[in-house]
C-alpha cells in the first residue's frame, strides 16, 4: 500500500504548474500571428519597355506592410513601401530590355516575417512606341489642367460610340487622397464608387519637370510613387480608363 499512496501524483503536478506559466511570460502570442503570416507566390502580371507589373497573395496573414527590394539599371538598390492591403503593384522607370531580380518582404511589426522572389525582363522598346510619348507630354498637361474641372471629355465619348455609353457614364472615381508621405515617394489611395474600370494611369512631373505616366492594374485602389525629391511638391493626376 506503501507505493500505492498517491506521493508521486501530487509532486508531479507541482513541476508542471509552472511550465506553463514559463512559456506564457515568454509571450508566445507574439510568435504565433508572425509564424502564420505567410505569403504567396510572386508573379509577373505585366511588363513594358519601362515597368513591370507583379501581384502576389496572402494565404495566411495579414501583414502590416511590404517592401520590394531591385536593382535599377545602373545596379542601385532601390526599396518600394507597399501598403499591408495591397496584391499586386506596377515597378517604374525600368529599362528595356534589360533582366530585373524582385524580392518582395512581408513585414510584421517592424520585422520581416516572409521573403518571396521572381525575376522579369522589361520589353524591348519599339520606335512606334516612343514617338507617341515624346510628342504627348506636352498637349498633356493644359489637357489634364482644363479638362479635370470641365465635363466635355464624357460628352465627346458619347458622340462617338454610342453603344460604349452606358458603361463609361457608371464608372466613376472617388477622391485621391494621399495615404504616405516619405522623402522619396508618395502613396496615393482612392475609391470606384461606380464601375469598374480596366485600368487606371496616373500622371505627374518629377522633379526636372519631365512627364510620368504610370500604369496601374483597374483592380488597384492604391499606389507608391517612388523616385520623388524630398520637400518637393507634386501634381498627380489618377486617369480612370474603360
Amino acid at each position: 500500500a506503501e507505493p500505492e499512496e498517491p506521493l508521486l501524483p501530487s509532486e508531479e503536478p507541482q513541476p508542471e504548474l509552472p511550465q506553463p506559466e514559463l512559456p506564457q511570460t515568454e509571450a508566445p502570442p507574439s510568435e504565433s500571428p508572425l509564424a502564420r503570416a505567410v505569403l504567396g507566390e510572386l508573379r509577373v502580371s505585366s511588363v513594358t519597355p519601362s515597368s513591370v507589373g507583379l501581384q502576389w497573395s496572402v494565404p495566411e496573414g495579414p501583414f502590416d506592410s511590404f517592401t520590394l527590394q531591385y536593382r535599377d539599371a545602373q545596379g542601385q538598390p532601390q526599396a518600394l513601401p507597399i501598403e499591408g492591403g495591397s496584391r499586386s503593384v506596377t515597378v517604374p522607370g525600368l529599362s528595356p530590355p534589360r533582366r530585373y531580380h524582385f524580392h518582395l518582404y512581408g513585414l510584421r511589426r517592424g520585422k520581416r516575417v516572409d521573403h518571396v522572389s521572381t525575376e522579369a525582363i522589361t520589353a524591348a522598346a519599339e520606335p512606334e512606341e516612343l514617338l507617341p510619348p515624346s510628342e504627348e507630354p506636352q498637349p498633356e498637361v493644359p489637357q489634364t489642367e482644363h479638362f479635370q474641372p470641365e465635363l466635355p471629355q464624357p460628352e465627346l465619348r458619347q458622340t462617338e460610340a454610342p453603344s460604349s455609353e452606358a458603361p463609361p457614364a457608371r464608372a466613376v472615381l472617388g477622391e485621391l487622397r494621399v495615404s504616405s508621405v516619405t522623402p522619396s515617394s508618395v502613396g496615393l489611395q482612392w475609391s470606384v464608387p461606380e464601375g469598374p474600370f480596366d485600368s487606371f494611369t496616373l500622371q505627374y512631373r518629377d522633379a526636372q519637370g519631365q512627364p510620368q505616366a504610370l500604369p496601374i492594374e483597374g483592380g488597384s485602389h492604391s499606389v507608391t510613387v517612388p523616385g520623388l525629391s524630398p520637400s518637393h511638391r507634386y501634381r498627380f493626376h489618377l486617369y480612370g480608363l474603360r
